[in-house]
């Protein structure tokens, strides 16, 4: 049984197995999904400048940010891993943000994601601009993050009640992981858009994917299984059978599974054809026996080859932390007696709030398996009453999509009428204003964004002024000026 152990405040987990170098690895419950949309990338802004005090020391250093997690890993002799970590945690404490400009830049060349861009659009469609939705936001950009952005999230949440160290060989002497101090944030993450019915959604990318809300993984975990045989098959026709895809992965964010395939130019329609029908097929009949059977050794085989002790107790910490439901450990007997009807029924209750995804041009393949192609943000049935701004008769002229825009200024807020229908952003529910050399755009919770642009509408000027007196100053923000570069090239 893993004792428990603190060091300095943060949990202490380590491994049994003897080793002459040292491992570790220090992961924090912290990621991209609790940034704002004003602080979009400020996570891996701190990543980047605490590492950058260490870069000399010659040893294996690692260090990755992802939707949930923020982890600093280290491989080599017990004196010098002692040195990274006592060197890392001081940063954290201290961000060296004099270094802030640089890493911008160093950020913006890299244009990493905290997510696969399709399972980032998709959590987007189902979360707007708020916990997992701000993978595929860019908010102000790395050159807009501020030395208080960046400190005060760190403060915030590299504390040590919110770490877990975990430890493969000696033990480090003269460790003094003098983090910043406070206890862990208590999280509140969106709820979300649970579509009534299947619904899809279309945007640029080339590929196919889905989105599920599955329910708590049990100690069968038949959550998992159905999401292992699910992606085993699109990646077997997509790719072994078909030729189309390379890339065939999933994504998981607490209850929510992505799975994606990307598709060569021109095989958009033949992914997206393949993608649904794996899914619905699986849920009206499950899958094979062999398919499941493959899917239950590969559950077994992860298990065999992990310290199934010490990854429970990392796995409990860390839900803990996050503030998710525990879950019951997992059980290979249990797993064995899963059947293709209990895969089937998991697939099938998920149906109705799934999310499906293709390439805009090829959106209507997944009308043939019951998905209702929709916008990526909600609409509302009609305008509200209020101020309407029209387009101007320039704007009319020489833009035919022009033609069809109205926006409204009503007491609780705003609203646009667009080709893809009628948006609102009430006022308690604004994320952020962008300022660019164009439009003003005020970016909804919700996901939506509506431009406020005096050039195209006449007489919205005015509107600024109460979208002014109506919102945060902290939410406004100048477009990033690695944006503007990309727009001219």
């Amino acid at each position: 049984m893993i004792k428990t152990e603190h060091l300095d405040g943060v949990r202490l987990l380590r491994h049994r197995q003897p080793q002459e170098h040292t491992d570790v690895t220090l992961t924090f419950a912290v990621g991209a999904r609790d940034e704002t949309l004003r602080t979009v990338g400020v996570a891996h802004t701190v990543e980047h400048l605490v590492m950058s005090t260490v870069r000399q020391l010659p040893i294996q250093l690692e260090a990755e940010v992802d939707l949930m997690t923020t982890t600093f890993a280290a491989s080599g002799s017990p004196a010098r891993v002692g040195e990274f970590l006592n060197r890392l945690c001081a940063a954290l404490a201290d961000p060296p943000v004099d270094r802030l400009a640089v890493e911008a830049g160093v950020l913006a060349a890299e244009d990493g994601w905290a997510a696969h861009p399709m399972a980032a659009f998709l959590l987007f469609v189902r979360y707007g601009a708020d916990g997992p939705g701000l993978a595929w936001l860019e908010g102000a950009g790395y050159d807009g993050l501020t030395a208080e952005h960046v400190t005060s999230f760190a403060q915030k949440w590299f504390v040590p009640g919110n770490a877990v160290l975990r430890v493969s060989g000696p033990l480090p002497e003269g460790l003094e992981l003098k983090l910043p101090q406070g206890s862990a944030p208590i999280r509140e993450y969106p709820i979300g858009r649970l579509p009534d019915g299947p619904s899809a959604v279309g945007y640029g990318i080339p590929g196919a994917a889905v989105l599920l809300t599955l329910p708590p993984r049990d100690a069968a975990r038949v959550p998992s299984l159905a999401m292992s045989v699910l992606e085993k098959r699109i990646e077997e026709q997509c790719r072994h059978v078909a030729g189309h895809s390379y890339v065939v992965d999933s994504q998981v964010v607490g209850r929510d599974f992505v799975i994606f395939a990307e598709a060569r130019e021109g095989t958009e329609e033949q992914v997206a054809r393949a993608v649904g029908e794996a899914l619905t097929d699986l849920a009206a009949h499950g899958p094979s026996e062999e398919e499941l059977a493959l899917a239950v050794a590969r559950l077994e085989e992860d298990l065999a080859t992990t310290d199934r002790e010490l990854a429970a107790a990392f796995g409990t910490t860390m839900r803990q932390l996050m503030g998710d439901e525990p879950l019951p450990p997992a059980d290979v007997v249990l797993a064995k007696q899963v059947r293709p009807a209990d895969i089937a029924a998991v697939l099938r209750d998920a149906l109705p709030s799934a999310i499906g995804y293709a390439d805009q041009e090829v959106l209507d393949v997944w009308k043939a398996h019951g998905f209702r192609p929709e916008a990526h943000c909600p609409v509302i049935p009609e305008l509200p009453a209020g101020k309407v701004y029209k387009p101007s008769l320039s704007a009319r002229t020489f833009f035919k999509d022009a033609r069809s825009l109205v926006l409204v200024q009503t007491e609780q807020g705003l609203a646009l009428r667009d080709h893809d229908g009628i948006h609102e952003i009430r006022w308690e529910e604004v994320a952020g204003v962008m300022r660019t050399d164009g439009p003003t755009v005020v970016l909804g919770i919700n996901g939506c964004a509506i431009p406020v642009d005096p050039q195209v509408f006449r007489g919205s000027g005015a509107t600024l002024e109460v979208l002014a007196n109506h919102t945060d100053p902290g939410l406004w923000f100048n477009e990033s000026s690695f944006s503007r570069d990309e727009d001219d090239h």
